[in-house]
């Protein structure tokens, strides 16, 4: 995906609907979406730290994913975009749901 049409997609995806981020009300208060999207990058950081990849915050909408070992990035503009771009950076598939990866993320602490 370009750069510009990561810009233009409109409202939160599904994926944050466990947070406040699709409230409208909630979203006046920056400070607390600020705070909110640190923390999902802080976890996700974690998840990605197998994969030798980390997400960084941009335009407060979508990521940049990062490949630590290579310096290839791409632009993921949600949660389930950013798996398929972190199989990208990396030029392997991901899977998630391996039970190798599953126990990995169970010592993240949360």
């Amino acid at each position: 995906m370009c750069a510009l049409c990561g810009i233009l997609i409109d409202g939160p995806h599904w994926t944050e609907t466990g947070t406040n981020v699709g409230n409208n009300q909630y979203m006046s208060d920056s400070r607390s979406l600020y705070l909110e999207r640190f923390y999902r990058l802080k976890v996700l950081n974690y998840v990605l730290k197998p994969y030798g990849a980390v997400a960084e915050d941009w335009s407060g909408g979508q990521y940049i994913v990062r490949n630590l070992a290579g310096g290839a990035s791409d632009v993921a503009p949600n949660l389930p975009a950013l798996w398929k771009s972190l199989e990208f950076i990396l030029n392997r598939r991901v899977d998630p749901l391996s039970k190798e990866f599953l126990s990995e993320i169970e010592k993240i602490p949360v």
